[in-house]
């Protein structure tokens, strides 16, 4: 209330008495208006302090005789106002819906279903060949684990991975699926390749 007496000394405008009334009078009410726009607590405040400060000024002289037409009229002009200004602020950080880059790198769902499948279908490719051969691939292929680990952790000789993983490689070459997607099938990065691990 004091702060809004000072506005009302600064602007010179109705006597204090009168304007103090109307603020014991409309405060509460002004607040629940202002409240229905969910508007913060501050900014609340800063309204109901505008309205005051308008009617303490010349242009709240005659219009004091109908005090509550006037104050909610204020009211609704103060929160139009607002609105406006936000809304100028926004519109120089925003950006046309038709010039945004809403490019997704993901495939589509049609795709995820081929690549699915084609998964599968490589994944029968390695259950024909041996065990221990679709275990040494997918060691070094999947979990990057080199030759010589793999060597020591099955106890066989390099050479012998080495052959393990060609006849993994031979099995997968014979998916004719495989082959024809992976010649059209290209990734923005080479992570989002469901195939990198399997390149041959």
């Amino acid at each position: 209330m004091a702060a809004v007496l000072d506005c009302f000394d600064a602007v010179g405008g109705h006597h204090p008495a009168t304007l103090g009334s109307l603020h014991a009078r409309f405060s509460v009410p002004l607040k629940r208006y202002f409240r229905s726009y969910r508007l913060s607590a501050a900014d609340v405040e800063d309204l109901i302090q505008d309205v005051f400060v308008r009617l303490a000024g010349p242009a709240g002289e005659a219009d004091l005789l109908k005090p509550e037409a006037f104050v909610f009229t204020l009211a609704r002009n103060l929160v139009r106002d607002r609105a406006r200004r936000l809304y100028t602020r926004a519109q120089a950080k925003s950006i046309a819906i038709e010039e945004a880059d809403l490019s997704c790198e993901r495939p589509t769902p049609d795709r995820c279903a081929e690549l699915t499948q084609l998964v599968q279908q490589v994944e029968q490719a390695l259950g024909s060949v041996r065990p221990n051969a679709r275990k040494v691939f997918l060691l070094h292929r999947v979990d990057g684990i080199s030759y010589a680990e793999i060597a020591m952790h099955m106890k066989i000789s390099i050479s012998m991975v080495e052959k393990h993983i060609m006849s993994a490689i031979i099995a997968i070459r014979g998916v004719e699926q495989y082959k024809r997607q992976r010649s059209g099938f290209t990734v923005a990065r080479p992570d989002a390749d469901p195939f990198a691990c399997l390149e041959i």
